[in-house]
């Protein structure tokens, strides 16, 4: 494994997030309605759903560019946004939402039940005080999916999920309890905690993280990070994905180096999987270009040096895709 700067320091306190328990879903009704902008420069062909879930108002935010040709089935990516922000945010945040205006595909940004997601983590009950949500947020988005296919035209074989923070959490639990709706998974700055059910099927993965990440550590063997825990961080990430996807090799091969980045991983894996981590070397909790402009302050500095890591996810999910049943397909 090649070494990383020397003269970075990692940043010291930590905060938690995110975690709960699983209940049963229930069947849904849905209603449409228009977003009406909290923003005014909010100019691009957005619309916000909702549904009733598990008893509750869940929604989601739907961008259908307009140049999309809905004769044609597109990909469609989920991109979930942190612990404590909301599907505004993630919008305004992450870069997919101009990605996918220029390349041709749905974007969907579902809401967490109080802004929080359950990971499915194992490593604490929420009576433990953290930030946590024992919502069944699996169901849900396989939901949110269900309906978008009824009204799009999406390429069954092209679905994809990203998400930031807790919503990467979410979106690893996701990959590995659903990985027989997701072609491809990368997220941003958190760890798998979701226990990995019997049938699941290796996808390819990516996570990034950024080496100054004061949130949720880069490598978590401090004393002060005991939420995560010592055996957590994102090489120990990066090899359970490995071991997870039956990837072969002793140690991850570096197939990109730049002087701010670089990207490791392992690309001989089962089901033509690949598992890879971009480090970005001056970046701490927020990974993405920019930080959301009408936010309040205190959510994270963007990566310095302008690493466009929305790209470099959507070009690495975009390239897979997975065997379908096309007699279901629209």
């Amino acid at each position: 494994m090649g070494s990383l700067p020397s003269t970075l320091v990692m940043l010291l306190l930590v905060s938690s997030m995110i975690s709960g328990c699983m209940s049963e879903p229930t069947n849904v009704d849905s209603e449409e309605a228009p977003h009406m902008d909290e923003n005014p420069d909010f100019d691009t062909p957005f619309s916000e759903q909702c549904m009733e879930y598990d008893d509750l108002e869940r929604c989601w935010l739907l961008l259908v560019p307009t140049i999309l040709n809905e004769s044609n089935n597109v990909p469609l990516l989920i991109d979930i946004h942190g612990g404590g922000d909301d599907m505004y945010e993630q919008r305004w945040t992450t870069d997919f939402a101009n990605i996918s205006m220029e390349q041709g595909f749905i974007v969907a940004y579902p809401q967490g039940h109080n802004d929080i997601w359950n990971m499915g983590s194992s490593w604490g009950p929420c009576s433990t005080g953290l930030l946590c949500s024992e919502e069944d947020d699996v169901g849900f988005i396989l939901q949110v999916i269900d309906m978008i296919m009824q009204n799009h035209s999406i390429d069954k074989s092209r679905i994809y999920v990203t998400g930031w923070s807790n919503g990467c959490g979410m979106t690893q639990r996701l990959a590995v309890q659903a990985s027989e709706v997701f072609a491809a998974a990368g997220c941003m700055a958190m760890y798998r905690f979701a226990d990995v059910p019997s049938d699941y099927s290796p996808i390819p993965f990516m996570e990034v993280h950024g080496l100054l990440d004061e949130i949720v550590y880069y490598a978590t063997t401090a004393p002060a990070a005991p939420v995560f825990g010592p055996e957590k961080g994102a090489i120990q990430n990066l090899e359970s994905w490995a071991d997870l996807n039956g990837c072969q090799g002793a140690t991850p091969e570096v197939v990109v180096t730049e002087v701010d980045y670089d990207i490791r991983g392992y690309t001989d894996c089962e089901n033509e999987a690949q598992v890879m981590l971009m480090t970005l070397f001056f970046a701490a909790h927020n990974p993405y270009e920019h930080d959301d402009p009408v936010a309040q302050p205190g959510r994270g500095w963007a990566n310095p040096t302008g690493v466009p890591s929305s790209t470099i996810v959507w070009e690495f999910v975009s390239q897979f895709s997975k065997e379908v049943d096309e007699s279901t397909t629209k």
